[in-house]
């Protein structure tokens, strides 16, 4: 049976446990998906996805091809300088507070994964050119990154609804796949030439397109912010991030 990614933070931490992951392992990426949610809490995806489960898919697709915790964190934080909202309300950016900070949630290897990963780019075309023309060594993590975030977005039917890379789509799986095997993860190659292969059943879903497709974000009630904020200043119950 192919993989397919967990979506919810309990099914990713069974996947987690069975995969060999110790429980202090678990126990850390639990306490950092409560910092995941603040960062990522009310945006979705083109499709209408949350992106948070976006967030535990790419997670749940580098634990099962990784055993390395820190990977695993950063697949789960792999957007958090592209779409994240920081504490000070900005979204995005490397910048040296936004870093100082998600570094004391999450670790300094896995930001500086993340961190690392803002630059990479991974867009139309460049799989195809990263087959022909090669890549960096020092790389290897955040290809490792991003094939399993392509793992998500083929699992998840999602490039069917909202395709990104149109017709380059067939040398794009193609090129993942072998990508994959150089980086030495032939099963993670087997996968993504699953998932692409079940891709092309999934056509069906453009039917369910909208005619505008973006990502968005539910921005939450002002009075609502406001009184989490009264609350955490009085030690209660309200986390913010």
């Amino acid at each position: 049976m192919v993989f397919s990614p967990r979506q919810t933070n309990m099914a990713l931490f069974v996947q987690m446990h069975e995969n060999g992951f110790s429980v202090a392992e678990i126990r850390r990426l639990q306490q950092c998906y409560y910092t995941a949610c603040g960062m990522f809490n009310g945006r979705y995806r083109k499709t209408g996805r949350p992106f948070m489960c976006h967030s535990v898919g790419v997670a749940s697709s580098v634990a099962q091809f990784s055993r390395d915790i820190d990977m695993v964190l950063a697949g789960l934080f792999h957007a958090a300088y592209d779409s994240g909202q920081f504490p000070d309300g900005r979204n995005g950016k490397t910048s040296p507070a936004h870093r100082e900070w998600l570094s004391g949630k999450i670790g300094a290897k896995a930001e500086a994964i993340a961190a690392r990963y803002l630059g990479f780019d991974f867009e139309t075309g460049v799989p195809e050119r990263l087959l022909s023309e090669g890549f960096h060594d020092d790389d290897r993590d955040l290809l490792m990154i991003a094939l399993a975030h392509e793992i998500d977005d083929l699992a998840d039917g999602g490039l069917a609804l909202a395709p990104k890379y149109g017709d380059s789509i067939v040398s794009r799986v193609t090129s993942c796949t072998e990508l994959a095997r150089q980086i030495g993860q032939h099963d993670l190659a087997d996968c993504l030439a699953v998932h692409g292969k079940r891709h092309e059943d999934l056509a069906w879903l453009q039917e369910l397109q909208p005619e505008r497709l973006r990502g968005f974000k539910i921005v939450p009630g002002i009075r609502a912010y406001y009184r989490l904020r009264r609350a955490a200043a009085r030690g209660k119950d309200a986390r913010l991030f």
